[in-house]
């Protein structure tokens, strides 16, 4: 029988070619081969190929993919949304099993919400109409990571922080370079990182990161409606 690093390297190797293959983001194609290959080598280890767990395990990898894959209407983007609290909790279970660090795991999480942000973003800026994706209208995006110097650091003041009352379908007036717009909260990633605005009709989306609608609130670009 072979040993479990033999295992972890087999797997590694097959994962990889077919994140290759499915064109996987950098940071996601890391995360699994470094992470999620040695929890599929331990359940391969325990209950081998043929188990629920195993089928899971790969499951989760190509649905994680799909998720994070380009959307061609509102529709698959609203279903992507619906998706992520179950593709993330398949996650973080697999991060509590690994015993995976906190503070990387909050990275990699901070990183996935602005990837589905920008795909969700993407997805909601068409309208089909009888099977024709067509533009409607040009979405808006202002996906800024957090800088250094938002994060709550020894001796260093927090930055304000967004109405802890705001949830997906309240609606906030924005200023965006000159121009007033009352926008809808479509979805707040897992980890409150990152804010989805939308329009009544879905689109014209607008994206977010936490402290960057912090800061609009402080300076009054941003406000309740």
């Amino acid at each position: 029988m072979p040993s479990e690093q033999e295992v972890v390297g087999r797997i590694r190797l097959e994962m990889e070619k077919h994140l290759r293959e499915q064109g996987a983001p950098e940071e996601v194609h890391d995360f699994l081969v470094r992470h999620w290959a040695r929890l599929m080598a331990g359940v391969f280890m325990a209950k081998g190929n043929q188990h629920a767990d195993w089928m899971a395990g790969w499951d989760t990898v190509n649905v994680l993919l799909w998720s994070l894959a380009p959307k061609q209407g509102r529709q698959e983007a609203e279903h992507m949304l619906r998706m992520l609290p179950t593709i993330l909790a398949r996650l973080h279970d697999g991060c509590d099993a690994l015993s995976i660090p906190r503070a990387e795991r909050d990275q990699f999480f901070q990183h996935l919400a602005m990837l589905h942000a920008a795909v969700a973003r993407e997805g909601l800026r068409f309208q089909t109409e009888t099977g024709t994706a067509q533009t409607a209208l040009v979405a808006s995006g202002e996906v800024i990571p957090p800088s250094p110097k938002s994060r709550d650091t020894a001796g260093e003041q927090a930055p304000p922080t967004p109405p802890p009352s705001l949830r997906p379908g309240d609606r906030v007036h924005l200023s965006l370079g000159g121009e007033d717009r009352t926008l809808m909260l479509h979805w707040v990633s897992p980890l409150g990182g990152m804010y989805l605005f939308t329009n009544e009709q879905g689109l014209d989306a607008l994206t977010l990161t936490r402290a960057r609608l912090a800061e609009r609130f402080a300076a009054g670009t941003a406000r309740m409606a």
